[in-house]
């Protein structure tokens, strides 16, 4: 086990925090350690007519377009369901009868607090989109008998599409009448 014994904060941004210090090993000795702090968010998997409706966007920190699920930042104070659902409306223009939750992870533990929700949407009726000022977003709808294929041919290299896609066939073979 690992305790601070001396923390600062390094940088403070909109989407994160970065704390670094010292932490005291269960060994009595000292080591550095810097930590994302995140608020975290959510990732939907949208399945509509036997598809599940994607969004192609530039990610510039790859410095190239992904596919993704829409997904979005967790805003203070706002459940985790809440979230799905608005930015399953902002992102492709659909609200769900059916919000699954299908399980949270960390996205990456080793040096960010952040975790992800994923959940299944599904009895979608059409909404208006409303992406944020900075988002350019566009819709792709893959067949979900694709999905196998696609996850295992490098078509999705986001963690939390790749997660979620699974996750989300992993539901629906198990509830079949719902693919």
């Amino acid at each position: 086990m690992e305790t601070w014994v001396e923390q600062r904060e390094a940088f403070r941004g909109p989407v994160f925090t970065v704390v670094t210090g010292a932490a005291m090993l269960d060994d009595g000795q000292r080591a550095r350690r810097d930590v994302v702090r995140h608020r975290g968010g959510v990732g939907v998997v949208p399945v509509l007519d036997g598809q599940v409706l994607l969004v192609r966007q530039f990610r510039i920190a790859v410095e190239r377009e992904t596919i993704e699920i829409p997904a979005g930042l967790r805003e203070p104070g706002e459940t985790l369901a809440a979230c799905a659902a608005r930015e399953l409306a902002e992102e492709v223009g659909y609200a769900a009868e059916r919000l699954i939750p299908l399980l949270k992870y960390a996205t990456s533990p080793g040096f960010t607090d952040e975790t992800t929700a994923i959940f299944l949407a599904l009895d979608l009726h059409p909404v208006t989109a409303t992406p944020d000022w900075d988002e350019r977003l566009h819709q792709v709808a893959l067949p979900l008998a694709t999905l196998p294929e696609a996850l295992t041919n490098g078509t999705f290299e986001d963690g939390k599409t790749l997660i979620g896609l699974y996750a989300a066939l992993a539901w629906l073979s198990a509830t079949p009448a719902e693919g």
